[in-house]
């Protein structure tokens, strides 16, 4: 019990609500990580690095990023 009265869970419509709206709010705070593994793949190629290699080093290191902050910068 709460000290404002009972807690109730929020209904199937509301608990689909949080959830679209957090998955929203993550996908905005991850979208300069995304571009930012993009710009570094480009930037590999550009400097002479094969496609492959350079795909595999953006995507190890948004792996990393995305672990990182996923244990809260730990």
């Amino acid at each position: 019990m709460s000290v404002f009265g009972p807690v109730t869970p929020p209904t199937p419509a509301e608990l689909k609500a949080q959830i679209t709206t957090a998955m929203l709010d993550m996908a905005g705070v991850l979208e300069p990580v995304y571009d930012a593994a993009d710009g570094m793949k480009r930037d590999l190629e550009e400097r002479g690095w094969s496609p492959t290699v350079a795909e595999q080093c953006a995507g190890m290191w948004l792996a990393s990023t995305l672990s990182t902050m996923a244990g809260g910068g730990r």
